[in-house]
């Protein structure tokens, strides 16, 4: 029988978010014809819902020093490749210590082993920076070159470079399953039962890969699969009018963050919790307690009779290979090939960006991915739009 999959040299990606977007730019841009399909409107789901934190890799310096030069190198990328994406009215990231006893001398020996460059700030800059958090809870401070920014901005970008490089992007589109023959993938059909062959098939939709394509996921008995897909459950405040601080990054205890976005603040932690499901966005009033205990202690005059708060929990997915770092700490970028899992399906890949600032690394391991799957004759691929 002759196989579908000789019918199409069009490879699809599922999503379109950061990590969608951004493999399509890279594929295009090597001659590869590239559709990519959004259940919604274009970074829907993780990529336009996240933080937004556009990470200089500092919070992992001390860590995880690889990571902290991949993220450092990351934000200088994305600020090459779209300015206009960072808040505009707010400066970048004070990492500042509310302890005596917690000294910056191991944070800062570590930013200079990672290649982060940051600046001391005096007492008077400290204040100027964070107007409205308690001068008793600020002992001594740095800015790093962490930012707040837009996420529509950056995936509007990565949007237009893909489209300029030849790829199909088809926003509401919902795709309803794989076209699969003989356990090998040879397209995927849509919801109006349209069926899209593809040579290729890279599911970039993060959560949604375990729910809606579970049977690549599924365990088989007496073997392991190299990876494991890891549930991370964290919870956010969002506070308006926002507090008139910089961004901020708090180095004491569980690590609360501060990201200012359209006049509203948004408080989070680095605790990330593993869970069992991706449906549970059920609110932990442990942890939003702790939350409210380290803004109580920040701001304990309030943020004014007129302020609006709102809680809310969000779940993601990460592939983490057994060798790295526990789940939570510092997923990286990772590309699953099911053709070589224990039940193996092929023709169809599965990315996860890790941070969602890691887009650019991860786009670049799928060009690489892919183009040595296709044994493709493309020897060169020309520099990537956020190339410096």
């Amino acid at each position: 029988m002759s196989h579908p999959t000789h019918s199409s040299e069009r490879i699809v990606i599922v999503g379109g978010g950061f990590a969608g977007l951004s493999a399509a730019v890279r594929l295009a841009q090597a001659g590869l014809p590239v559709t990519v399909l959004e259940q919604s409107k274009l970074g829907y789901a993780a990529s336009s819902r996240n933080q937004g934190w556009l990470h200089s890799g500092a919070w992992f310096a001390r860590a995880h020093p690889n990571l902290a030069r991949m993220c450092y190198e990351s934000l200088l990328q994305t600020l090459q490749f779209c300015p206009e994406c960072v808040e505009p009215h707010y400066g970048s990231m004070v990492y500042f210590s509310t302890s005596n006893e917690t000294g910056l001398g191991e944070w800062t020996q570590a930013f200079d082993q990672s290649g982060i460059p940051y600046k001391s700030l005096s007492r008077a800059q400290l204040e100027q920076a964070l107007p409205t958090v308690d001068r008793r809870q600020i002992h001594a401070g740095l800015r790093l070159p962490d930012r707040s920014f837009r996420p529509d901005a950056l995936l509007s970008e990565l949007a237009a470079a893909a489209r300029n490089a030849g790829a199909e992007i088809r926003p509401e589109t919902f795709v309803d399953g794989l076209l699969t023959e003989d356990r090998s993938v040879y397209g995927v059909r849509v919801e109006s039962n349209e069926e899209l062959r593809a040579r290729l098939v890279i599911l970039a939709t993060g959560a949604y890969s375990q729910t809606s394509f579970s049977h690549l996921f599924e365990p088989v008995a007496g073997s392991q699969s190299d990876y494991r897909l890891v549930r991370l459950k964290t919870h956010l405040r969002a506070v308006k009018p926002e507090t008139g601080c910089d961004p901020f990054y708090v180095v004491d205890s569980i690590g609360l963050n501060h990201l200012p976005h359209f006049g509203t603040s948004v408080f989070g932690t680095n605790r990330w919790r593993v869970v069992s499901s991706t449906d549970n966005d059920q609110l932990d009033a442990v942890e939003t307690e702790k939350i409210h205990e380290q803004l109580q202690l920040l701001f304990p005059q309030g943020f004014g009779p007129h302020c609006k708060i709102h809680d809310w929990a969000g779940t993601t997915v990460q592939a983490m290979h057994i060798e790295q770092i526990e789940p939570g700490d510092a997923p990286l970028p990772t590309i699953v090939d099911h053709s070589t899992e224990p039940n193996p399906v092929d023709n169809v890949l599965s990315i996860f960006p890790g941070r969602a600032t890691l887009w650019a690394h991860l786009a670049e391991q799928v060009r690489k991915t892919v183009l040595e799957r296709l044994e493709s004759r493309v020897s060169e691929t020309s520099q990537p739009p956020w190339a410096g």
